[in-house]
């Protein structure tokens, strides 16, 4: 019994408050007529068969009402009395109140709009995800940031599921967050990477394409992740025309881009080669002097003229010396079969070099001409001598291309030494060196030391797979340099040491 009473008072609350909010208007304008009219006429809400006297005439618009306490809000001339609820004013003196309803409507109104931002808020954070704020949600004037926020938040769950090799999943985020953010130049540059490790070739190089025209205070970023989507690819035709065009087109970084063709160009098969020597001629006339002689020599290297590179590249170079040139002409020299002229165009470039650059080019040099003696001077000289990061970053890459695990020990204990050193050197790229060298227990020590960028943490691997171009394989370099922020040295010294694919499996993935 007690349950049905308390049912009905409930049914009862909500029929009158059901009965409020027409209420609220209805009898204000009902009586806003009536003052209108002078007070002439039958007064609106009292009852006809009473008179007027205050305080005892009924109220008409509480009949239907289970409790007519809940019609005092709208009109405060309605009093309790013995007799029951009566209008506490003479029939001259009733009056709307507009102020009421406008007081109602403002707190109802904020009610409601306040339960929707926390409906909205709830379901975005749970259910989207996205982390915005209870702010960005209740201020107007901050709701074109909500769908920034998204955009964002979807970005980084792109940036996850790329890094774990789910490139459809990556693709489906960036694809929704250049929906909510078109102007997201983050999300469409991994979209564009995405869409050319998918196969769509052409796709993809019209997205980098439109990148460089729509961002050029971003172009320096959009042609480095161009160049590594490339280079992970094999897609050396495209990659050596690129580099070729872009050593043209930003002077201030030619040697960048000229090292980047040369690595291109060394990768081409003679028909390729033959077919795009003429193509890039026009841009490869205009670029330095020394630049043209080391590009054309690959040209015919892979044309089958190793004998007429040798020829070119024994002479040493007359003109303004560029270090990378020279570094790359000795050791190239040496890799085409002829030590003895590499080793005469260091002694003749060196000294201009300063000691830590013709020490590295020694040791390298060393290296490809097998002899150990001279290498182990070398690398002993080498870290003999002040050493900064950047120089840390070239002897890693330097290890990069010639492994050895006593020597990247050395490396490691050279640093550690001195606390300022080691405190800035990369962390990442330490340890990617000592994998590559065979030294992985020494390389853990560089997962917690040293420059530690902001990551979601190594892989747990013990060695590198150069064979290996799937992102899907977790020790392939492709997903290494799109797990790890590692220095462009050692990148770049990664890349090289990647095995190409058979030139019939480049030809049937259209990578060219």
């Amino acid at each position: 019994m007690s349950g049905g009473r308390t049912l009905r008072r409930a049914f009862d609350w909500l029929a009158d408050a059901g009965r409020f909010g027409g209420a609220l208007f209805y009898w204000n304008a009902r009586k806003t007529a009536y003052v209108a009219r002078g007070r002439r006429g039958r007064c609106p809400c009292q009852n006809e068969s009473d008179d007027s006297v205050p305080g005892h005439v009924r109220c008409e618009a509480v009949l239907h009402w289970h409790d007519p306490a809940r019609f005092r809000p709208i009109c405060p001339l309605l009093v309790s009395t013995p007799d029951g609820w009566r209008c506490s004013v003479h029939a001259a003196q009733v009056r709307p109140f507009w102020g009421r309803v406008a007081g109602w409507g403002l707190g109802v109104g904020l009610a409601l709009y306040l339960a929707g931002v926390i409906a909205i808020f709830a379901f975005l954070r749970g259910v989207g995800g996205a982390p915005v704020s209870f702010a960005q949600v209740a201020w107007p004037g901050w709701w074109h940031e909500i769908r920034a926020v998204q955009a964002q938040h979807l970005f980084q769950r792109a940036i996850d599921a790329f890094g774990r090799g789910r490139l459809n999943e990556a693709h489906l985020a960036l694809l929704s967050a250049q929906q909510r953010d078109p102007h997201n130049y983050d999300a469409a540059l991994l979209l564009a990477q995405i869409a050319m490790f998918q196969g769509s070739v052409i796709s993809s190089d019209q997205q980098f394409d439109r990148l460089l025209r729509e961002h050029p205070a971003q172009a320096a970023r959009t042609a480095v992740v161009y160049h590594d989507t490339l280079l992970s690819l094999d897609r050396m035709v495209r990659l050596a025309s690129f580099s070729l065009a872009m050593a043209k087109a930003d002077p201030a970084r030619a040697a960048v881009w000229v090292r980047a063709a040369l690595v291109a160009v060394r990768a081409l098969g003679a028909t390729e080669a033959a077919e795009l020597r003429g193509k890039v001629e026009p841009v490869l006339a205009s670029l330095a002097p020394h630049a043209q002689l080391l590009v054309r020599a690959e040209f015919d290297v892979r044309c089958g003229d190793t004998a007429g590179a040798r020829r070119r590249l024994r002479a040493p170079f007359n003109g303004a010396l560029n270090p990378f040139y020279a570094r790359y002409q000795v050791l190239r020299v040496a890799e085409l079969g002829d030590p003895g002229a590499a080793q005469v165009l260091l002694d003749f470039y060196g000294p201009p070099f300063g000691e830590f650059e013709q020490q590295l080019t020694q040791f390298e040099l060393a290296m490809i001409a097998r002899d150990d003696g001279a290498a182990e001077v070398a690398f002993r000289r080498l870290l003999a001598q002040p050493l900064q990061e950047r120089r840390v970053e070239r002897i890693a890459a330097a290890l990069i291309a010639h492994p050895g695990a006593r020597r990247y020990r050395e490396l490691s204990a050279r640093v550690q030494r001195e606390g300022l050193l080691e405190a800035v050197c990369d962390g990442a790229g330490l340890w990617v060196t000592g994998v590559v060298c065979g030294a992985d227990k020494d390389a853990a020590y560089w997962q917690t030391h040293g420059k530690q960028p902001p990551f979601s943490g190594y892989p747990a691997i013990r060695a590198i797979d150069f064979r290996a171009r799937s992102l899907t394989v977790e020790n392939s370099v492709g997903r290494l340099v799109n797990v790890l922020p590692l220095p462009r040295e050692v990148i770049l010294a990664l890349q090289a040491r990647v095995e190409p694919p058979p030139a019939a499996a480049r030809s049937a993935r259209g990578g060219n």
